[in-house]
């Protein structure tokens, strides 16, 4: 590692780290942002290279001993981190790590997820609501996310801080054709299941029981599934809800259902 300190907002070296308030890394930069211990911990532990770091003067010298020799820690005060981020920080750290290849479903398909349970995310637009899907199907054991074109970036600022760093540990395809990846995973066996509101026809959660493996879709915050998704689901499902609540918000609803797939798997199905 080098310790490298900074002095100035106009370093050119902080550009990655400039105005986090008001941009984020796109795909195209071929970069992304950690922030705080927890997720610059889990970066450091992940199969992504870490760029660099920009710290504290207290946070800085911990990192220094585990670190390639050639990845920089730009040392700065608080006061000129926080005019570099362009907001108020007090949790001492932030990485800047390197996109790596994508994802794909055929890869996914090659690996242990074959036979494990996989989340779809066709339209999950909300950086918050996705970091919170992302965390949840790594908290209960998923073997990875599939997500459509339309989603939020899996690895802007936000998603990978809300997530706490799952997003860089639990295998993401960020899919720019969706419906040919769900009929790739249909081909291998995988049961295809929509998570619905409003569908008198579909299963109440709490007598659901999946094959294995399966994919459980997830549809957008306002308006659930698009027709061509529902149209190759094999099954429908739904979180049985008093009257007057029209639904849950994606990131509940995700939790509730992978946390009764999770319990119904400890106990015997109903006769």
């Amino acid at each position: 590692m080098t310790l490298v300190p900074v002095e100035s907002i106009d370093d050119p070296r902080l550009a990655p780290y400039r105005q986090l308030n008001e941009r984020n890394l796109t795909r195209q930069s071929g970069l992304f942002i950690a922030e705080g211990e927890k997720v610059v911990e889990r970066l450091i532990g992940s199969r992504f290279e870490v760029a660099s770091i920009l710290a504290e003067p207290a946070h800085a010298e911990r990192y220094a001993e585990r670190l390639a020799t050639d990845v920089p820690i730009y040392v700065a005060s608080r006061s000129l981190l926080e005019a570099t981020i362009g907001f108020n920080f007090h949790r001492g750290v932030l990485a800047c790590g390197r996109r790596s290849s994508e994802m794909t479903v055929a890869a996914l398909l090659e690996s242990s997820a074959a036979r494990s349970t996989l989340v779809v995310c066709p339209v999950v637009q909300d950086p918050t609501n996705l970091g919170s899907v992302i965390r949840t199907t790594a908290a209960f054991g998923c073997a990875g996310i599939v997500l459509g074109p339309s989603c939020a970036d899996a690895f802007s600022r936000r998603v990978v801080r809300v997530s706490m760093g799952a997003a860089l540990h639990l295998p993401i395809v960020e899919s720019s054709a969706l419906l040919a990846d769900l009929q790739r995973l249909k081909d291998a066996g995988f049961e295809l299941v929509a998570t619905v509101v409003g569908d008198s026809a579909a299963e109440p959660l709490w007598s659901f029981r999946p094959s294995s493996p399966a994919a459980i879709l997830f549809g957008s915050e306002g308006h659930g599934l698009a027709a061509e998704h529902l149209a190759l689901c094999h099954r429908r499902v739904t979180i049985p809800m008093q009257l007057g609540v029209d639904s849950l918000n994606v990131a509940v609803a995700a939790a509730v259902v992978l946390y009764e797939l999770t319990r119904a798997g400890q106990r015997p199905a109903p006769p």
